[in-house]
């Protein structure tokens, strides 16, 4: 009966209320209960999945910042994931960066860039055209 409770509640209030998901930002994290004793997180958008047992979800739940409480989680699991928006240029999650652009890109085009004024101040300088 408790378990019938539980679940009518999930249902109610907790597909209702999106949560962030840790891995793409995006608010399409949903929470359902397949069993009496099981929890499952999963994210519409990047097919993100995490189970947990009713205990652990319990003591996740009840607690303050629960979507702090699922990062925490999720790094934990994945620990060489870094989390973000993707870049525009090569698609990669990352931390930081200008412009929705990540640090290694942006220095990346700044190299290109500075190769392609030099080249065009020898060709000024030595007048090849």
């Amino acid at each position: 009966m408790q378990s019938f409770i539980w679940l009518i509640f999930l249902l109610i209030f907790m597909d209702l209320k999106h949560l962030h998901c840790p891995e793409c930002g995006e608010q399409t994290l949903n929470v359902e209960q397949p069993s009496d004793n099981e929890i499952w997180i999963k994210c519409s958008t990047c097919g993100l999945f995490m189970g947990l047992s009713e205990e652990e979800w319990h003591h996740i739940h009840n607690s303050p910042h629960l979507e702090k409480k699922i990062r925490t989680l999720y790094e934990k699991d994945h620990p060489n994931m870094t989390t973000g928006h993707p870049c525009r240029l090569c698609q990669k999650c990352h931390k930081g960066g200008v412009g929705g652009i990540c640090n290694s890109c942006l220095y990346k085009a700044l190299i290109i860039l500075l190769i392609i004024l030099v080249i065009g101040s020898f060709i000024v300088w030595f007048g090849i055209f």
